[in-house]
């Protein structure tokens, strides 16, 4: 509970910095770059978490490796390193990403479906659900053959579960 408001509190200063430098995107891509590295790279990890290590020296060595980057996304790294935040980066992260989508009417759908749909089901599944929405839609397609044909839809917290293997489930305890 406390990382998410910490993510959130983060990630609304920094989408508002990013828009005041129209680089919403840009910082959106630093962001998740650094969260990588941090989630797959024990030396960086180790090295921004550690306590007797000076922040100084971590902002030394964050420069190293992020130096090509812009002033204000570089400002940002070492404001996260000045607070101890590297470690709230994924919170940070997805808590960005939502305030994004928000702010530009983009929408998370997830779609499990038995078999793969093809590239033209895909499509119009994401244009009839952007007319149902009134939003953009972000669509994410997994396969999940347990669920034996149909599909399930996954808008936020609304599920549209058209799968065979409900409507058994259904039959079964009736």
């Amino acid at each position: 509970m406390i990382e998410a408001q910490v993510g959130r509190r983060y990630a609304e200063a920094i989408y508002e910095i990013a828009e005041s430098n129209d680089n919403v995107k840009e910082l959106y891509e630093t962001l998740n770059g650094v969260m990588e590295l941090y989630n797959t790279d024990k030396e960086f990890k180790t090295l921004v978490d550690h306590p007797l290590i000076k922040r100084e020296d971590k902002k030394e060595f964050a420069k190293k490796i992020f130096g090509e980057l812009e002033e204000s996304s570089l400002n940002i790294i070492f404001y996260l390193i000045e607070k101890d935040r590297l470690s709230s980066i994924r919170g940070i992260v997805a808590e960005y990403l939502k305030i994004y989508y928000a702010k530009n009417q983009i929408l998370d759908v997830e779609a499990i479906f038995a078999i793969e749909p093809t590239k033209d089901q895909k499509a119009k599944l994401i244009e009839q659900l952007e007319k149902k929405t009134g939003k953009k839609v972000n669509l994410e397609v997994s396969i999940d053959k347990s669920i034996i044909a149909g599909g399930i839809i996954k808008i936020g917290d609304e599920i549209i579960d058209g799968s065979v293997r409900r409507q058994l489930d259904t039959i079964a305890r009736s």
